[in-house]
């Protein structure tokens, strides 16, 4: 299953093991700033009437509204978006680790769709298909871990450097590991059915602060084990 067949349907365990490798990638040539951290920046949402764009932000508006004409159209219903930026010096320490973005079973709803970039050690992703065990129980158990668990070496591709890559929650990906001292620009924007409900996210002072107070479950969450296999 294709990233636009997965897009039409709630997000599903089972889905990782029909979920098929769907690398479109566009060459794309982004000014991106030095030394800028935004996390999950909204920059839309059903109440924006369109884009607000901080001016810190001013230089990715031209490829955003590009990238915006083209999504509106393949994928609809994705109204709220978020512009996350590292640039800079790498300091991260679990991006590094296979995950997936927007995996949240919270409340039903379908995939994101991400377009991400980066200027150099591109992002690695996984030619692989699992088969997440009838047990395991999203609001108990890490999914990260365990697609870091169960990761084949030799499934692993690399996206190329300056290109916008369209990837969902499907997609298992990393970061390269780097080395000291590293400067790398990453750029991930991010088309959601639903407003990400996170203190975290870099408020757009132009837009109405919200205060969530939400408690991150992925922080209570433990890794699978497989208990059928155990004695």
């Amino acid at each position: 299953m294709y990233i636009f067949q997965r897009s039409l349907y709630n997000l599903s365990l089972s889905i990782f093991e029909k979920a098929r490798l769907d690398l479109m990638q566009r060459k794309c040539d982004l000014d991106v700033p030095e030394n800028q951290y935004i996390l999950r920046m909204m920059v839309r949402s059903p109440e924006t009437n369109g884009f607000v764009i901080p001016d810190e932000l001013a230089w990715i508006s031209p490829t955003l509204a590009n990238i915006c004409q083209f999504h509106d159209m393949v994928f609809h219903d994705r109204p709220y978006v978020y512009v996350t930026v590292r640039s800079g010096e790498v300091k991260s320490v679990t991006d590094d680790e296979w995950h997936v973005d927007g995996f949240s079973m919270r409340v039903p709803h379908k995939p994101e769709q991400n377009y991400i970039w980066s200027d150099c050690y591109p992002t690695e992703v996984l030619d692989q298909r699992f088969v997440i065990p009838e047990d395991f129980d999203p609001f108990k158990h890490n999914i990260h871990t365990y697609f870091q668990d169960n990761a084949d070496p030799s499934k692993i591709k690399s996206l190329k450097e300056r290109h916008l890559c369209i990837i969902d929650p499907y997609v298992v990906h990393r970061r390269p590991q780097v080395p000291v001292g590293t400067k790398r620009a990453f750029v991930r924007i991010s088309f959601v059915p639903i407003e990400i409900e996170d203190d975290t996210c870099t408020p757009n002072l132009l837009l109405k602060k919200k205060i969530y107070n939400r408690i991150d479950i992925r922080k209570s969450l433990v890794p699978y084990i497989n208990t059928k296999e155990t004695v």
